[in-house]
């Protein structure tokens, strides 16, 4: 046999053996879930024995996320008994509602017998069968994290290929432990049927939905806008939980020269690189007793109003210690908080610490920019009291920081740390006239700043060897202009 043939046959070998891997985890997977096909009821879905509890305002929380379906097509994979399907159903032009137990989908038919406007199918997701560009929204609602690495890119180029132009994808995860969390009491799962599941990182799913560039039948190049990340409300109220984690995404046209990319590089970066980045990341962060901007802000934020709502940016650019601490913040004002992350793997180990301190007037959002955090809370209708922020300036277009005034009410505070080149009132001051501001007070912080860095590196011994930003430091407070 020629070196060749011995290379080929060793390929050939290591695909049979990846191939046989998948389909005992395939197996496994159906094993477990068989459990339940003999009980297709809401506890069985959530796999949690407190289930009827969280169902109704759950299912409320998801739904409430999705854009309008009115003369829409829909796919609801992993659909299981139809909790969402019905609803779906009775907005959208079509659905096709799909799940691998044969006992769900006979279930969700009985329950959805009155809407002619419903397809069933029994099979699994990772080998659904649709045509491209066939549906306005793919709808999942724990998914991927019974999915391989390998399965779960599949499954994303998927759903590229089936949407049609401006759809959007909906997925709802399990992040770093159970939707029950760490609490034995309420979960179905147990020890003698090993769970086959993955519990990713947040920021592991994000990064995957915003590097994935696809490339349909007329060569045409496609990506995902991943609009927004978030917890799911009810989980955090009736369990402590920011892991139950969703996001939105919509099909739009890839940038100008971008390439495909490669379902193993795809992979590698899901599996290997994306994990160790986040457990660097981790190492440094989820240590953190405090956060040195509190040193700054502290007596500028002595006159802000208790029991009201605050919006903090944190975009991070100039270090990854640059932030606010939402938590502090809370605790001081007895405020709702709502932050605004714009790293994946800031954002997740924001999510971690929301764990660990359970203080629900706390939250955090992830979004690829503060334009899309506006847009978010616009199409809310909410408004805030206090807007913080760090780096506003130097990160956020000026069309975005005018709009910005959109999420604030009457009177709302508004202050922002910034790292400049050049102290230089006169140009700041003439700038957020431009954008309907006024400047309250520039104060320049510098000395404080970096004073209070030193310290807090001080303080943590696991950033000793990071470094100081030895910038210009300014305090801004404003006011909308009228």
């Amino acid at each position: 046999m020629s070196i060749g043939q011995q290379l080929f046959s060793v390929e050939d070998q290591t695909l049979d053996k990846e191939m046989e891997m998948v389909m005992q985890r395939r197996a496994n997977f159906k094993s477990f879930w068989d459990k339940y096909s003999d009980k297709p009821d809401t506890n069985s879905m959530m796999l949690n024995h407190s289930a009827e509890e969280l169902e109704s305002s759950d299912r409320a929380d998801i739904l409430a996320s999705l854009p309008l379906l009115h003369d829409k097509d829909v796919v609801d994979i992993g659909a299981g008994i139809g909790r969402f399907t019905t609803v779906l159903a009775e907005t959208a032009r079509w659905v096709l509602s799909t799940d691998f137990i044969d006992s769900f989908i006979k279930k969700n038919q009985q329950r959805n017998a009155h809407l002619g406007n419903i397809n069933y199918r029994v099979g699994d997701a990772v080998g659904l069968k649709m045509d491209s560009t066939s549906v306005d929204l793919v709808f999942t609602n724990w998914l991927m994290m019974y999915l391989s690495d390998d399965e779960t890119v599949e499954f994303i180029f998927n759903c590229m290929r089936w949407l049609r132009q401006d759809g959007i994808v909906h997925l709802r995860e399990s992040c770093s432990e159970p939707s029950t969390g760490r609490s034995k009491a309420t979960s179905m799962h147990d020890a003698a049927n090993a769970n086959p599941t993955h519990y990713r990182f947040s920021s592991l799913y994000i990064n995957l939905l915003r590097a994935i560039r696809y490339s349909d039948a007329d060569n045409k190049l496609w990506r995902f806008n991943v609009q927004w990340s978030c917890s799911v409300p009810t989980y955090i109220k009736r369990s402590n939980n920011w892991r139950q984690v969703h996001w939105l995404a919509e099909k739009v046209p890839a940038e100008e020269g971008a390439k495909e990319t490669p379902a193993k590089e795809l992979v590698d970066l899901l599996k290997n690189t994306w994990q160790k980045e986040q457990e660097a990341w981790d190492a440094k962060l989820d240590g953190e007793k405090y956060v040195w901007t509190e040193k700054v802000f502290d007596d500028a934020l002595t006159s802000l109003p208790s029991n009201s709502t605050f919006f903090l940016y944190t975009p991070r650019t100039v270090s990854p210690f640059c932030h606010i601490n939402a938590h502090t913040l809370a605790e001081t004002f007895n405020a709702n908080v709502w932050n605004t992350e714009l790293v994946p793997e800031y954002y997740r180990t924001s999510l971690t610490k929301s764990n660990n301190l359970k203080d629900q007037r706390v939250r955090f959002g992830w979004n690829e920019t503060l334009a899309s955090s506006v847009n978010y809370w616009q199409n809310k209708d909410a408004k805030f009291d206090v807007f913080l922020s760090t780096e506003l300036l130097s990160t956020a277009d000026d069309e975005t920081i005018r709009r910005a005034t959109k999420i604030m009410n009457d009177g709302a505070k508004i202050f922002t740390l910034e790292p400049v080149d050049v102290v230089n009132v006169a140009e700041t001051k003439e700038r957020l006239q431009k954008l309907g501001y006024n400047l309250e007070s520039f104060t320049d912080v510098t000395k404080k700043a970096i004073d209070a860095q030193e310290q807090y590196f001080r303080d943590h011994e696991q950033l000793a060897n990071e470094e100081v930003i030895r910038k210009n430091w300014v305090l801004l407070e404003l006011s909308v202009a009228h």
